[in-house]
């Protein structure tokens, strides 16, 4: 299903990006700086065409918390979405978590029976990658570990 120019309302809101974090935007910049060296200049177009038809994953987990849920719920969830992670790529399942996947909750809960008094929190694409997808060969530089972890003995 596709769904064009509809108003999204995923259960967690998105936050405007230039209320993020100082080096929260400077990531985001860094990712979105190489994408048109990999897409061309119709990237939005590509882009947006892979996310709308949800990166062709074979299937999607959903993962939801109880609203009312405490933020630990939301850390204790957001480990299990990383160890699902890690157990599928270990069986050679490639996946992708991505807002396109909650985007439109409604059609959701209409389509998998999600009760109301479940929010969903996020959305595993997982299947096999497509090597000639350029979708997929969109890379970005990482932060050096030492500048955001201390270790203290």
């Amino acid at each position: 299903m596709t769904i064009t120019g509809a108003k999204t309302n995923s259960d967690i809101p998105p936050m405007s990006r230039k209320l993020w974090s100082e080096q929260a935007q400077k990531n985001m910049a860094e990712w979105s700086h190489g994408i048109p060296a990999v897409l061309g200049d119709n990237w939005q177009e590509t882009l947006g065409k892979e996310a709308s038809q949800l990166y062709n994953a074979q299937a999607v987990v959903y993962l939801t918390l109880p609203k009312g849920y405490t933020p630990w719920s939301l850390f204790d969830l957001g480990a299990f979405s990383q160890n699902i992670l890690l157990a599928t790529t270990e069986q050679g399942i490639d996946s992708i978590v991505a807002y396109n996947f909650v985007k439109y909750p409604q059609i959701l809960r209409e389509e998998l029976k999600i009760p109301d008094d479940e929010e969903i929190i996020v959305g595993i694409g997982l299947g096999f990658e497509d090597e000639q997808a350029q979708v997929n060969r969109i890379t970005s530089k990482r932060m050096d570990t030492e500048s955001i972890l201390k270790i203290k003995k």
